[in-house]
């Protein structure tokens, strides 16, 4: 029975060579993704001009396309002549959703339907690989991560693609040269930084008051410091005051969170602050 392991990367395969050596096959690699998905004017010649039309195929999908950029070409046509004499197939890509794509498409792509193994590892140690190909299981059992992959790729290529254009069209003006790209990752974090620095340019300090007490205890002074929640703080320096006064000279316990002591004289002052400007920090003035 003829067999062949396939990896992601050439470092990869030279791990797995140096573990295993051939005894699982000959060791090939790809170059991350040796294929891609097809462009929107590949799918439907009529998306070639840019519009707001949907990009979205008929039947759902994109097809994929070889890559023959970057030296890739020669390694697609090595794994496309062991596919087709190979009885079993080892897939040694990572162990993530990408490295399940990476390997599962090539078979898809070239029709491979032989048996197909998963050797599963999160590190290239000798003991590890050697671990993950004797304990290979059927491919099968990774479909959801190869589903998930391919659920990843095709939204990106539907959405982000039909954004950008529409975004594109619709707001760039006639005469200027120009894209505004829209991706599933890139635009929800524009948009957080945007909005965060709106709130800083809207941002006005309001001054507010803390109180402090000065508590002469049984082994000496120390403070206490109340400093109420954001929303919750006193604006209103008579209203920081009246606390101050009315506890002034006041004796007995006090009691602070998870503590219990006894004090004599409480005496509270009122200390102006402003809210902070967007860094976090109070300023005491």
């Amino acid at each position: 029975m003829k067999s062949i392991v396939i990896t992601e990367k050439p470092s990869q395969a030279r791990n797995v060579m140096k573990a295993v050596g051939s005894r699982y096959g000959e060791v090939l690699a790809a170059q991350g993704h040796l294929l891609r998905l097809q462009s929107p004017g590949e799918a439907n010649p009529d998306w070639k001009a840019w519009s707001s039309d949907l990009l979205r195929p008929q039947g759902g999908r994109y097809g994929l396309v070889a890559d023959r950029t970057s030296g890739k070409g020669e390694r697609l046509d090595k794994i496309k002549r062991a596919l087709s004499s190979a009885d079993q197939v080892i897939i040694a890509t990572d162990c993530d959703r990408e490295g399940q794509a990476i390997g599962e498409n090539l078979l898809h792509f070239y029709g491979y339907r032989g048996r197909v193994l998963r050797a599963m590892f999160t590190a290239e140690d000798e003991k590890t690989l050697c671990t993950a190909f004797a304990s290979a299981k059927p491919n099968t059992e990774y479909r959801p991560l190869y589903d998930a992959a391919v659920a990843r790729a095709q939204a990106d290529q539907v959405f982000n693609l039909s954004l950008t254009r529409t975004a594109t069209t619709r707001l760039v003006p006639s005469g200027v040269r120009a894209v505004i790209g829209i991706g599933r990752v890139r635009t929800p974090t524009l948009g957080i930084v945007c909005r965060r620095e709106q709130e800083l340019s809207n941002f006005k300090p309001r001054d507010y008051f803390e109180l402090t007490a000065n508590v002469q205890g049984e082994h000496g002074v120390f403070q206490l410091h109340h400093r109420p929640a954001d929303s919750e703080r006193y604006f209103e320096k008579a209203t920081a005051e009246a606390i101050a006064a009315a506890t002034t000279g006041w004796h007995g316990p006090a009691s602070v969170t998870g503590v219990r002591l006894q004090a004599n004289p409480l005496i509270f002052q009122a200390c102006k602050n402003k809210l902070p400007n967007g860094d976090g920090r109070r300023r005491k003035h």
